[in-house]
């Protein structure tokens, strides 16, 4: 038995029985719904949703609504009632694409041009045009309009069957209302055939579910034209009408197309999902085969991305295809293909279209190109923040348009002649020299004529080289561009080390000839890497990857042989001299920074100190340096670089020179505290009585350059005073022993010629010389004429270096001494050289200046200031084997490398004792590597070489594998 409590009435009144406070009755008898009044209570909600759809929901109660649904779910009738909303909704639904079909079917029969939908006939007349435009937009509009009412519609019924969609709806694995209603939207309206367009609505008003599987079973397939591939194509027409800029009212056309896409985005949304009511249970037989073939037919595929967006991404990709390509040539690349037949027509329109300049696109050029496709990308960009593109659309569509934009004419735009980006490099590259006609006048050719001609740093002061920072802009707008897709940037990087390599190759060719000297052939490197670096910097953004392609195109030209290190020292050699004489600090520094970005480059960095040491010799024994301080910079610099190990005798050279003139100050106040100012040597007899002044430089033998040739007979009065000071400095420095190096020294010379006509007061010069022209000169005091074999006899001058500097005395220009001979060279021994008497010079102090060692060989006798100092020993360079602009490597050097490579292999198998060839090579190379790149070839031979004085022994079981023997 049942039973319930309920509250007694008088429990709060004692004289009437309230002690007691509740009471038992019996629960009231449970009646179940039956079918009839089920039927009937459905007929109440099929009559509201009804008025909903009428738009008279204001006469409802959706209380009572609410609870009557309620009880139908409660009673057991939740299919009838989940059933019967999907009938009523498909019949209104019905009712709206018969609509949306026939106002299709009027507009297209307005139309006098050729059809739109099936595309066919010309593509212009396929564009949206005119008067037809506006009947065309009315279908979009009617069904925007459509599935916004519905949509409103929609949130009234699901308020009405809440209890529903939260108890029966997820038990059955049913739709929830709201979702279903945009399901059979997508299978009612937008999957509507063209061909159907009857209400088909049961007359009786009654349920009829059969009525509602005939409507979802006439679903057209998928090659039948539906109101969706019609409402699709006028989006993707208007899209298209968009992008050529001839759609008017773009604002208001643009706002309903995003209301479709979110229409479709949301259709696609309540597509998701397993559910027990898919397409396949709707239809006549249902089964597992029904539901296979409505996958395979696409009608569960989502409704976004099978109607809208594989065609949208398709035309888009042929729209920019065939612009692109009419952009870059004179017709439509042959190449070029389409997705589908409606998308080749609407894409074909913009081939024979002007730009809004009304320029022809098949006229532009490659910066033309360029801007015009950064231009295409932001309008893309912008338009699928407008249309409110899903995420994944829109990185597909802008990869798409990267694609065709960008990836397939990367090379065309690279190469393009006189306007890719190869062709404005070619122009950034040789801008002329500050000052020049060419760059106050400017470049002409396709890359344009307006320029903007800086120097590197902005300052002419600075830097002689121009950086043309308009041409760099240009390259910096298409790097911008091509970095959008990183694999196009190769290209980029690929034109910036061809061009290096080019320019590279031709001033190495203009030294080989003799065209350019090796100071010019370093500044023309020096010039080529600030313009480079300029435009990897500003335009390239300084990338990693474009800074590594220069080094290595640099390195590529710079090490074809030895030819860059001798260059580069005598560069230095020029710039220590005279070059930065009198500058400030901070001149010398930029100026020594950018010599060593070239020094980086090379590979043979001992080439380099060698031809540095002999020069730096030279400017220290000659006193040539422009500026102590910069002399150390260098030095610094160099350190720095290298380490202490490179520049440990470059610092013992200028320990030398201090010492040295330490102990010149000591032998003057020697010579004073002996107070002989009349020399009692009969060898300063020729010198009227006087001792000659010396000034001695004393050089430790390991820090300078070798010098082997012998010393040069000298006057006796020169004689006698170097006798004088090594008595001197013997016995002050005991356990020492010098050796004179006469091919290092100079001489001032006093010398007397004849008195011009009308005076009788002789002619006086100071002649500033090398000690090897001051030993020829010293001759002519006892005879006016001597033969070259006369020469060479009395002063035991090396042959070549006489010559040269006997060729030196009879130059135009200090005609000291005339050649007997005609022509520039020394015809031989019996060539004669006569005293000049009638040798005049405006300067009392005359400074007799050497050819150049190339000149002396080539019998020229033209003077080359700068070339040689007055103190360099010609003879000391030969035995050494360096000579200016020479492109092998230095014998010295050779040997040098030999016994490094040699104590660098028997270090490592030292430490190692058991080592294979490739790692040794491997392990030698990387130790090396800071003064030279040794060869495999070279590392073979020396290893040969160590193994047969027994320092290394193969392995007998691998022939590949060395052992150090102890």
């Amino acid at each position: 038995a049942a039973c319930r409590s309920t509250p007694n009435p008088n429990r709060n009144n004692p004289q009437k029985g309230g002690g007691a406070s509740y009471k038992i009755t019996p629960f009231r008898s449970y009646s179940q719904m039956d079918n009839t009044s089920a039927l009937a209570t459905f007929q109440s909600l099929a009559s509201a949703m009804d008025e909903i759809h009428n738009r008279n929901a204001s006469t409802l109660s959706f209380e009572e609504l609410y609870r009557n649904a309620y009880n139908l779910v409660l009673h057991k009738h939740g299919n009838l009632l989940y059933e019967g909303i999907t009938e009523r909704l498909t019949v209104h639904l019905r009712r709206c694409g018969g609509r949306l079909v026939r106002l299709q079917r009027d507009i297209h029969s307005g139309q006098s041009s050729s059809a739109v939908i099936g595309g066919g006939g010309d593509a212009k007349s396929n564009a949206i045009t005119g008067s037809d435009s506006l009947l065309q937009y009315r279908l979009l509009e009617e069904l925007s309009k459509a599935w916004t009412e519905h949509r409103i519609t929609m949130v009234m019924v699901r308020d009405i069957f809440m209890y529903m969609d939260r108890t029966y709806v997820p038990q059955q694995r049913k739709r929830p209302v709201y979702d279903l209603g945009l399901w059979l939207f997508r299978r009612v309206v937008w999957e509507r055939s063209m061909g159907d367009d009857e209400d088909r609505v049961d007359e009786s008003g009654g349920l009829s579910m059969g009525n509602v599987n005939n409507s979802i079973d006439d679903h057209p397939t998928m090659t039948t034209t539906t109101l969706g591939n019609v409402a699709s194509t006028l989006l993707l027409q208007v899209i298209h009408q968009d992008r050529l800029d001839r759609l008017d009212d773009a604002p208001q056309r643009m706002a309903l197309l995003r209301s479709l896409v979110q229409m479709l985005l949301e259709l696609a949304h309540a597509s998701n999902g397993a559910y027990a009511d898919a397409a396949s249970s709707f239809r006549r037989g249902g089964g597992a085969s029904a539901t296979a073939a409505a996958n395979v037919s696409g009608v569960n595929m989502p409704v976004y991305e099978r109607d809208f967006e594989e065609a949208f991404l398709g035309e888009s990709q042929d729209f920019y295809r065939v612009e692109s390509t009419s952009r870059l040539s004179h017709g439509i690349s042959s190449e070029t293909t389409n997705s589908s037949s409606n998308s080749s027509s609407l894409s074909a329109a913009a081939n024979n279209d002007d730009d809004e300049d009304g320029k022809p696109a098949a006229k532009y050029s490659a910066m033309e190109y360029v801007h015009r496709a950064q231009s295409r990308l932001q309008e893309e960009r912008v338009r699928a923040s407008t249309l409110d593109l899903p995420a994944s659309t829109r990185a597909a569509l802008l990869r798409i348009v990267e694609t065709e934009l960008i990836e397939r004419h990367a090379r065309t735009l690279v190469e393009m002649e006189g306007s890719g980006f190869a062709s404005i490099l070619k122009v950034v590259a040789s801008s002329p020299a500050i000052g020049s006609v060419a760059a106050a006048s400017g470049p002409g050719g396709g890359v344009g004529s307006s320029r903007m001609m800086m120097p590197a740093g902005g300052d002419s002061s600075e830097s002689s080289v121009v950086i043309d920072h308009e041409r760099i802009k240009d390259l910096a707008s298409m790097y911008e561009l091509f970095s959008r897709v990183p694999s196009s940037v190769n290209h980029l990087r690929d034109a910036l080390s061809e061009r290096i390599k080019i320019d590279g190759r031709a001033l190495v060719k203009d030294q080989e000839n003799n065209v350019a000297p090796p100071a010019a052939f370093v500044k023309g490197i020096l010039a080529m890497r600030e313009r480079f670096h300029a435009v990897v910097t500003d335009a390239m953004k300084g990338e990693k990857k474009a800074q590594k392609r220069m080094k290595e195109s640099f390195e590529d030209f710079l090490n074809a042989d030895a030819r860059a290190a001798n260059c580069l020292a005598v560069y230095v050699d020029e710039l220590l001299r005279v070059g930065l004489r009198g500058t400030d600090e901070r001149k010398v520094s930029m100026e020594l920074d950018r010599v060593i970005v070239i020094f980086r480059y090379l590979s043979d960095k001992d080439v380099f100190e060698a031809y540095y040491k002999n020069h730096l010799a030279k400017r220290l024994l000659g006193n040539k340096s422009g500026s102590e301080e910069a002399e150390r910079a260098m030095v610094s610099l160099l350190k720095a670089e290298c380490g202490y190990q490179f520049t440990s005798k470059l610092e013992g050279m200028f320990n030398d020179m201090r010492i040295s003139k330490e102990t010149a100050e000591k032998y003057r106040s020697h010579k004073k505290s002996l107070n002989n100012t009349v020399s009692n040597d009969s060898r300063d007899a020729e010198n009227g009585g006087k001792p000659v002044d010396v000034e001695v430089s004393v050089l430790t033998t390991g820090y300078w350059p070798s010098q082997n040739v012998a010393p040069c007979i000298l006057p006796p009065a020169v004689k006698a005073a170097m006798d004088r000071f090594q008595k001197y400095y013997l016995n002050t420095y005991t356990g020492r022993k010098l050796s004179w190096q006469t091919s290092t020294g100079s001489a001032e010379i006093r010398a007397t010629f004849h008195p011009q006509k009308g005076s009788s007061k002789p002619r006086r010069h100071d002649l500033s010389v090398t000690t090897y022209q001051m030993c020829i000169l010293v001759l002519f005091n006892t005879r006016d004429t001597l033969t070259l074999k006369q020469i060479r006899d009395e002063t035991n001058i090396p042959e070549e270096e006489l010559r040269r500097h006997l060729v030196s005395l009879c130059t135009p220009k200090h005609r000291i001494l005339r050649k007997g001979s005609k022509g520039k060279g020394i015809s031989g021994d019996d060539d004669t050289f006569t005293y000049n008497a009638d040798y005049t010079s405006k300067m009392t102090r005359v400074k007799v200046p050497m050819v150049s060692m190339r000149d002396a060989s080539s019998a020229s006798s033209g003077g080359a200031k700068g070339a040689g100092s007055a103190s360099a020993a010609g003879g000391a360079s030969k035995s050494a084997g360096l000579v200016d602009g020479s492109a092998s490597v230095p014998l010295s050097v050779e040997e040098d490398r030999r016994h490094l490579l040699e104590a660098a292999i028997v270090r490592i198998m030292k430490a190692r004792k058991v080592l294979n060839h490739n790692d040794l090579v491997a392990e030698v190379t990387r130790q090396l590597s800071g003064r030279f790149v040794p060869p495999p070839q070279f590392v073979k031979k020396r290893v040969e070489s160590l193994i047969e004085r027994e320092y290394l022994e193969r392995d007998e079981a691998d022939r590949r594998v060395y052992r150090y023997m102890a």
